[in-house]
């Protein structure tokens, strides 16, 4: 079993290869919500602005920056494709998710980021893994680290994002 510590998303590779692309956004100080390092994040409409991004998407980005809530300030972001491979601890509420779920989706549970080490409270929700199209991300494997074993509490996995803001949704395997 995995220690409970939530990170939210990591940037792991482009399945394509190559560095990712960093684009710097704004959080406005009217935002009420922190955005966290790792938190995936969507563009709100207003001129190069992002917002921790919500359950059920869509996402633009990972954000590599922390801004407290109701604070203006800058946020470096990951642009997420297709091809962005990332990984995250799962919840484990209800139970943890079985190997048999690779390639399936499941959805993103969205918390607060931790004022103290600025990390995103984002974790994979492991009680929604299924074939449905509409979820948030695609599960592809565990992520190989010592320590890390599928199926137990607070398994770390490698996903796609299924839900993008420039993207198409996809059925899970």
């Amino acid at each position: 079993m995995a220690v409970d510590a939530p990170y939210g998303f990591r940037w792991n590779e482009h399945l394509s290869g190559g560095d990712p692309i960093v684009r710097q956004y704004i959080h406005a100080a009217a935002d009420g919500a922190a955005i966290g390092k790792g938190d995936l994040v969507d563009i709100t409409g207003a001129a190069d602005t992002v917002a921790r991004g919500a359950a059920g998407g869509p996402f633009t980005g990972l954000s590599l920056s922390y801004v407290p809530a109701s604070t203006l300030g800058n946020v470096d972001t990951i642009f997420l494709d297709e091809r962005s491979v990332l990984d995250a601890q799962e919840d484990s509420v209800g139970g943890a998710i079985a190997a048999a779920s690779e390639g399936l989706n499941a959805d993103v549970v969205v918390a607060a980021p931790s004022a103290t080490t600025q990390l995103s409270g984002m974790e994979i929700d492991s009680s929604t893994a299924a074939g449905t199209a509409t979820l948030d991300l695609r599960l592809l494997e565990p992520l190989a680290i010592p320590g890390n074993v599928v199926a137990t509490t607070n398994a770390r996995w490698r996903v796609l994002v299924n839900d993008l803001r420039f993207g198409d949704l996809k059925a899970g395997a």
